[in-house]
């Protein structure tokens, strides 16, 4: 594993990260949305690109890569009831995310999020297994593809835990996710398994794909736009210490 500082060397290498992969380092946004009057908080790094997503403002580049200042307090993202309890929820985080409007896609998403976690901070690839959406065959290949994966440590999960959604309407879609295994001295178990005795696991990442966006209604039409997002929330430790650092990947496509 990489040995980092702190909190500043892990957003630097996020950030510098994806910098060299052609994504454009882009300031926090507000942690008091200017224009959305849905949110009181910024909630996530997806929220000064809403208007991306949903079609209505176009960008001078097609991939980004922040350090959003996030508050979850309330609403959908609600925090508070868990904070204290475990090592990974906070009222008040930073989430580090990496973006691709109309540009790539799954492969590239899982492929940029599996080299950030096992390259850039050196998490051993043994100790790493994902949870892709139930139907998701496409995700579940490309894990296999990419990372190498055996099927036992590619988990199909059938609920809303790995299906993604920017609300009751919008973009959303099923999304994957990267779990470090901590080993049988910390009670957890399998995702999807919880037990106290088998292996532990603690999320340390999200690979997320938006196929779809719902209306009002609840019926799914095409998004307009491509995303992907691998986001760390950074807590004060290095990924390999806390579950308190997680990374979220979300994509959105106009397929």
């Amino acid at each position: 594993m990489v040995a980092m500082s702190g909190v500043n060397e892990i957003r630097s290498t996020f950030l510098n990260y994806y910098a060299r992969n052609g994504h454009e380092i882009v300031a926090s946004g507000p942690l008091v949305p200017r224009n959305d009057p849905t949110l009181m908080f910024t909630n996530a790094g997806m929220v000064q690109f809403k208007n991306v997503f949903t079609g209505l403002e176009k960008l001078p580049y097609s991939r980004a890569t922040t350090a959003q200042k996030c508050v979850r307090a309330g609403g959908k993202h609600n925090d508070l009831d868990n904070v204290g309890y475990t090592a990974r929820h906070h009222t008040f985080f930073e989430m580090l995310g990496n973006f691709s409007f109309g540009d790539y896609f799954k492969e590239r998403a899982i492929e940029l999020a599996w080299n950030l976690v096992t390259k850039e901070f050196g998490l051993p690839a043994s100790k790493l297994l994902v949870t892709v959406y139930a139907d998701d065959d496409e995700a579940h290949g490309l894990w296999k593809k990419i990372a190498g994966l055996s099927d036992r440590r590619i988990i199909r999960i059938g609920t809303s835990d790995n299906f993604w959604a920017m609300g009751d309407s919008g973009p959303c879609g099923p999304c994957s996710e990267i779990f470090f295994d901590h080993g049988e001295g910390i009670a957890g178990g399998r995702p999807a398994r919880p037990t106290r005795t088998a292996t532990a696991s603690s999320r340390s990442g999200i690979s997320c794909s938006c196929n779809t966006s719902r209306s009002p209604a609840g019926r799914g039409s095409t998004c307009r736009a491509r995303r992907s997002t691998p986001a760390w929330a950074s807590s004060g430790s290095p990924p390999c210490c806390r579950a308190s650092t997680t990374t979220t990947t979300s994509t959105c496509s106009g397929r």
